[in-house]
C-alpha cells in the first residue's frame, strides 16, 4: 500500500440539487443531467436525478439535497451536503 496526502489546491464549482433547479444542473452540467423515473428501478427509490461523468463514461444518481460538483477535469459527481463541509472551504460564491 502506498499512502499519499493530496497537496495541491483544486478549485471545483457545484450546485446543490434542490429538486426544482433541472435547468440549471442541465446548464451547469452541459446536458449531461436528467430526472429519474423512481419506477423504473434503474436506481435506489431516494434517487431522483441522475448526473453524467463523462470522465469515467456512466451515469450516477442524484440525491435531493446533494451538491454536483464539476471537478478539474470536467468530470461530474454527487457529493453530501456533510461531506463537502468536512472536506472543502468556500473560495467564492
Amino acid at each position: 500500500m502506498i499512502v499519499y496526502r493530496i497537496k495541491l489546491p483544486v478549485e471545483v464549482a457545484t450546485v446543490e440539487w434542490t429538486g426544482h433547479n433541472e435547468s440549471e444542473l442541465t446548464t451547469f452540467t452541459s446536458g449531461g443531467f436528467l430526472l429519474v423515473d423512481p419506477e423504473d428501478g434503474e436506481f435506489a427509490p431516494d434517487i431522483t436525478a441522475k448526473v453524467y461523468d463523462r470522465l469515467h463514461d456512466s451515469w450516477i444518481g442524484v440525491k435531493t439535497g446533494q451538491h454536483i460538483v464539476r471537478g478539474p477535469r470536467g468530470e461530474n459527481y454527487p457529493i453530501d451536503d456533510g461531506v463537502l463541509a468536512e472536506t472543502t472551504e468556500v473560495v467564492a460564491s
